[in-house]
């Protein structure tokens, strides 16, 4: 009897693992078809998804935003064909684009109900350094949303575990059900290469950027900031003790943040008369502004020295 219980825990411990590369070969067969490669001047620049039966097109902004303007889709399932750009959303690094109108439905994908929850796989369909259609693996590894510096601007991001390579970019990761997650947009790298962790547009963004199909700037101040923990211990010696607010990094060249005489390495001690110690409440605060609004800072160096406030109007993103 012991030999035969042990026998049968055997047969389903190896049929749990045989379960999800079958579950991983029908998502592949389902979503393959709706997954698109971005040409961009005729160069394959980044990845997309149709996401609606009329031709319409979800990639990333960034994917795009290159000197030409000549857009196509290329996949086995739809052939080359070029591509009109709708709108673009900088803030969610999202952009959509739209097909010729055909004889027949293009092959789409729908959007999840909801994102999963932390620890669930998730799978990203993407053609990551000139390799096509390749079916990524990865996991939530926090449903609740931050924001990523990259390409001159924060993104709304959620945290996958997975390496989503360059290329992969405006892919779409899915579910088990083969439904659309979020966007891939970008990876956490560091001098030592990729870290295992990659950023994807989350599913509420997406759902509104679908139906409105508009343009969608949000206010900037030309200027990265960064948490004061995250910063080096030699950078941290420098501050006073009891120090709080936001570094300021890559302050723009002629931005609206260096015209009002911020600096690299400046502390945002109070924006707005509040004080913010971590990245989410403060780009929340400033999207809640519009472009063009006054932004009333209370500033200093890094040193705690010379203190001071000043106003900026606040750029577009877009």
């Amino acid at each position: 009897m012991s030999r035969y219980l042990f026998t049968l825990a055997l047969f389903c411990s190896c049929l749990a693992c045989l379960i999800p590369e079958s579950r991983a070969q029908g998502i592949y067969k389902k979503i393959s078809p709706a997954c698109i490669e971005i040409l961009v001047g005729g160069r394959l620049d980044g990845s997309g998804v149709i996401v609606c039966p009329t031709g319409l097109v979800l990639t990333a902004c960034h994917v795009i935003r290159k000197p030409s303007k000549r857009f196509e889709a290329f996949s086995p399932k739809v052939g080359r064909k070029p591509l009109q750009l709708i709108a673009t959303n900088r803030g969610s690094d999202m952009a959509l684009l739209k097909l010729p109108a055909g004889k027949a439905p293009y092959p789409a994908l729908a959007l999840a109900k909801q994102i999963p929850p932390e620890g669930k796989p998730v799978f990203l369909l993407g053609s990551p350094i000139f390799r096509h259609h390749l079916l990524i693996r990865g996991s939530i590894a926090r449903k609740t949303q931050t924001y990523s510096w990259y390409n001159g601007g924060f993104t709304n991001t959620i945290p996958i575990s997975a390496i989503g390579a360059p290329g992969s970019s405006g892919g779409p990761w899915v579910n088990q059900k083969g439904e659309i997650i979020g966007l891939q947009v970008a990876t956490v790298t560091t001098s030592k290469g990729h870290q295992g962790v990659s950023s994807a547009v989350p599913l509420p963004s997406i759902r509104r950027f679908i139906s409105e199909k508009k343009n969608v700037s949000v206010s900037s101040i030309q200027a990265a900031v960064e948490e004061l923990w995250a910063q080096p211990s030699q950078l941290i010696r420098k501050m006073p003790s009891d120090a709080k607010g936001l570094l300021l990094r890559q302050v723009a060249k002629d931005g609206v943040a260096e015209k009002a005489g911020l600096k690299n390495e400046d502390l945002i001690l109070k924006a707005n008369g509040k004080t913010y110690t971590r990245i989410e409440p403060f780009i929340r605060m400033m999207r809640s502004m519009k472009p063009g609004a006054t932004l009333k800072l209370e500033v200093s160096s890094v040193t705690g020295e010379n203190r001071r406030g000043l106003s900026l109007k606040t750029a577009s993103l877009d």
